[in-house]
């Protein structure tokens, strides 16, 4: 019984070490395209205890309308470097050292012409 549990909590630690594991935490900044509206200016904040704010300003016809959302994010378990942000809908992002990219909801980057990556500044 002792080596079946021992098993067990090996195997656990292993599937944990497939798990991503380095920081994301920082801010990512960028203009997103906008389907109904001129251009979306957008700044991720990701924290280190998995928790985010999604600063986002759309404009249209010559307004600028603000939106604040704050929540937490989720690692993916299917895909390594993609994780969701959960109060938004399950927004998914590619992240990467450099910067987060907009995925599809398989976590995909989208494939289109227009950029959907936020750059990081700090």
């Amino acid at each position: 019984m002792k080596k079946i549990a021992l098993i067990t909590f090996t195997t656990m630690l292993g599937a944990c070490s497939l798990l991503p594991q380095k920081s994301v935490s920082g801010t990512y900044k960028g203009s997103l395209p906008c389907a109904d509206c001129e251009k979306i200016d957008a700044e991720l904040v990701l924290n280190s205890d998995k928790t985010y704010q999604y600063n986002t300003v759309y404009f249209k016809n010559k307004e600028q309308h603000p939106y604040i959302e704050k929540g937490n994010y989720i690692w993916d378990t299917n895909k390594p470097n993609v994780l969701r942000l959960t109060n938004s809908g399950n927004l998914t992002l590619l992240v990467t050292d450099n910067y987060v990219e907009v995925c599809d909801e398989n976590g995909n980057p989208v494939k289109t012409k227009s950029n959907y990556k936020l750059q990081r500044v700090k």
